[in-house]
């Protein structure tokens, strides 16, 4: 998978395209910006409300998600942190959003870096 194709450079790129920095996207999702700028950077997963909130103020979908390779490895390690992903969930709730992400895109690109 390219790290291009993460949820954090899609974050990105919707941003910029919305004409927003950082700062400004943070302050309207009312999150710390380091914590925006590691999220776009693939250097952290965001938690679900905050995957939540950046989604609704971006109009993000998981539709558009491009797929991974079929590489064998890549399938194995893709589900290897899907899993963690689901067991990471607190309630019911987050564990219908994560498995539905994770079935549309049937290739993690929301755990790159997980």
């Amino acid at each position: 998978m390219k790290k291009e194709d993460n949820i954090g450079k899609r974050i990105k790129k919707a941003r910029q395209y919305m004409g927003l920095t950082q700062e400004e996207l943070a302050e309207k999702v009312d999150m710390d910006s380091k914590h925006l700028s590691k999220i776009e950077n693939g250097l952290h997963l965001p938690s679900y409300n905050t995957l939540k909130k950046l989604s609704n103020f971006l109009n993000l979908s998981p539709e558009t998600e491009q797929t991974a390779s079929n590489n064998k490895k890549d399938e194995k390690s893709i589900y290897l942190k899907s899993i963690k992903i689901l067991n990471s969930a607190k309630n019911e709730e987050e564990m219908k959003f994560y498995y539905m992400l994770l079935k549309i895109g049937q290739q993690g690109l929301l755990i790159e870096g997980a």
